[in-house]
C-alpha cells in the first residue's frame, strides 16, 4: 500500500513537471498554459495537490507501519 501511494504520488509530481515543460514550450496550446481558470491550470493544480497528499500519506503509513 505505501509503495502504491508513493508511485501515484510521484506520477502525479511528474505531471505537474510535465505541465511547466508544456506551459513553456507552448505544447498543447489549447489547454491555456499559465491562464487562470484554464485546463491547464486545473490540470496542474489538482496534480500538485494530490500528488503532494498522496506522498505525505505514503511517508506517514511507512512511518507508523515500522
Amino acid at each position: 500500500m505505501v509503495r502504491s501511494l508513493a508511485l501515484i504520488g510521484g506520477a502525479l509530481w511528474l505531471v505537474v513537471g510535465l505541465t511547466h515543460v508544456a506551459e513553456r514550450w507552448q505544447i498543447f496550446p489549447g489547454m491555456g498554459w499559465g491562464l487562470p481558470n484554464s485546463a491547464g491550470h486545473y490540470l496542474d493544480l489538482f496534480s500538485a495537490i494530490t500528488g503532494g497528499a498522496l506522498l505525505l500519506a505514503a511517508l506517514l503509513a511507512w512511518r507508523f507501519s515500522k
